[in-house]
């Protein structure tokens, strides 16, 4: 009799086992085929990694090349001048000017000083004194490429320098190793009121955006929760969501201010988190940028040792 009474036990504690093997493989087959098929993920990611190194390696706006940022809070006319391999900003126009920017009712606009100055939008050029300066347009005056971001205030210009040491010195990125793992199954929970938010930056400013989602997913063992965000409510930046976040890796095999990630929003409430697909914030790669931080509900306990790696290396 308790023979027969063991044998029920060992039974029903391999059935257990099994049960929990079963479980776990079938949620490696789910995410797997989620992101259909492992390969073709797999080389996908790769892919998309050895393409990311290569704009950085020869983009003229490479984050790599991001020597300086310059701010303008005066409405009145700025020159941008060049002297000795220096970009700098000037009351006056004088030796090495290429051109000057102002304000006029709210909106910024350039003019300017020398023929070898150029601004343009993607393949569109910005016309003089005609067309307000859109976030984003490029200005090409001598080797470097200077990118302008008009607030309603101030004026932000990014400096890329392709002589920049790091830029001369960049190899690649490095990342964590592409894992299936940490593509996890997600749930997207609406928040009722997308009430703005303001987001302190690496440069003790601020950044709005909109509080628009709970992600629900597990991981670790561990039931966890991350606030998506979005920029723009309406608009073509409207379509996808921001998750800035930190982990357990930060500080040490990742960048220390934390890691993004961007998801395009899902048509229903389930959806495939990969986070093999964050990235580090741009200021990582240069102090010229202006980085939101994450949001103290979105400081993670557990390690995430996925995605990209701190740089330098």
């Amino acid at each position: 009799m308790q023979k027969k009474n063991q044998v029920r036990k060992d039974g029903a504690l391999l059935s257990v086992v099994l049960l929990l093997f079963f479980a776990l493989a079938g949620s490696q087959i789910l995410a797997e085929t989620a992101l259909k098929g492992d390969e073709t993920w797999h080389q996908e990611l790769l892919k998309e990694r050895k393409q990311k190194d290569i704009e950085f390696k020869t983009s003229a706006t490479s984050p790599m090349a991001g020597s300086m940022r310059l701010t303008i809070s005066t409405p009145e006319k700025t020159f941008i001048t060049i002297i000795d391999g220096t970009v700098s900003t000037q009351p006056r126009a004088g030796a090495g000017t290429v051109f000057m920017v102002f304000a006029r009712q709210g909106k910024w606009y350039w003019e300017d000083v020398s023929p070898e100055a150029t601004c343009r939008l993607g393949e569109r050029t910005v016309a003089q004194n005609v067309d307000a300066l859109p976030a984003g347009s490029l200005f090409k005056a001598g080797r470097f490429t200077i990118a302008v971001y008009p607030g309603p205030d101030t004026l932000a210009l990014i400096v890329f320098d392709p002589q920049r040491p790091q830029q001369l010195a960049f190899e690649h990125l490095l990342y964590f190793p592409p894992d299936p793992v940490y593509a996890v199954k997600a749930r997207l929970e609406k928040f009722l009121e997308k009430r703005e938010v303001k987001i302190i930056t690496t440069r003790k400013l601020e950044k709005t955006f909109y509080r628009y989602a709970r992600v629900h997913f597990s991981l670790a063992g561990q039931e966890l929760v991350l606030t998506a965000l979005k920029s723009s409510l309406e608009g073509p930046d409207s379509g996808d969501l921001f998750i800035p976040f930190k982990d357990a890796t930060n500080g040490y095999e990742s960048y220390e201010v934390g890691r993004f990630i961007d998801v395009p929003e899902p048509a229903g409430e389930e959806f495939v988190l990969d986070l093999n697909r964050c990235y580090n914030p741009l200021c990582n790669y240069s102090p010229a940028y202006n980085c939101p931080l994450p949001p103290l509900e979105n400081i993670l306990d557990v390690a995430i040792p996925a995605g990209e790696k701190t740089y330098p290396h």
